[in-house]
């Protein structure tokens, strides 16, 4: 692990979404094969781990297949009994917890990003100064658009417990423009999650080659 990014869980929470019910999908998506035949749950988790980073996961009480496969990794688990509400239900869950901690910044990461790389995990983490009362979040200047994970001080916390429906962090960033910094991140991992089947076979799973 790069020397700027060894001490990282002291100063960050990790929390990974893994509750939702992949509608669109048509099936529990997390638990879909990858060309490689792992779990797209899997390449989702391995930057993290890589980098030696210990996600606490927030999953749904009634996913016991996903339960069952994520026990191998003996990670920090949160169970959500209703998540019906949508994406917000587990965001805020994730606050909150986070709150009760000590670190001073959390991750919010999804699940169902397996095209995130170690490697480039690890370049946008070490490209952080870590200042108070900032937002961080990969920026793609040819796309033009942000990317996830995005990385929140605790002072923003408590702004999650607003969040409704199917909504993730993106009112907080938008909330809170002059606290955004947007770190350079070409690498197209942070801005391709899993919604379809097409998305399994449409780019090169975390970990390996493109």
């Amino acid at each position: 692990m790069h020397s700027s990014i060894s001490n990282l869980n002291e100063r960050l929470q990790v929390c990974f979404l893994a509750a939702g019910f992949s509608r669109r999908f048509g099936s529990s998506k997390l638990l879909a094969p990858m060309p490689d035949g792992r779990k797209l749950i899997e390449h989702s988790l391995q930057p993290y781990l890589e980098l030696g980073l210990s996600p606490t996961v927030f999953l749904r009480a009634d996913d016991q297949a996903l339960i069952t496969k994520l026990e191998q990794y003996s990670l920090p688990t949160i169970l959500l009994e209703d998540v019906s509400e949508g994406l917000s239900v587990s965001v805020r869950a994730a606050a909150g917890y986070a709150q009760s901690k000590e670190h001073p910044f959390t991750l919010f990461a999804l699940a169902d990003m397996p095209y995130l790389r170690a490697r480039a995990l690890e370049i946008f983490l070490s490209a952080i100064d870590w200042q108070e009362n900032s937002i961080f979040a990969p920026f793609s200047q040819e796309l033009g658009r942000l990317g996830n994970p995005a990385i929140f001080h605790r002072n923003f916390l408590t702004e999650f417990n607003n969040l409704h429906g199917d909504q993730g962090a993106r009112p907080i960033l938008s909330a809170n423009p002059n606290d955004m910094r947007k770190i350079d991140c070409p690498d197209t991992g942070f801005y391709k999650d899993v919604d379809t089947r097409e998305d399994l076979t449409s780019g090169s799973p975390a970990g390996s080659e493109p």
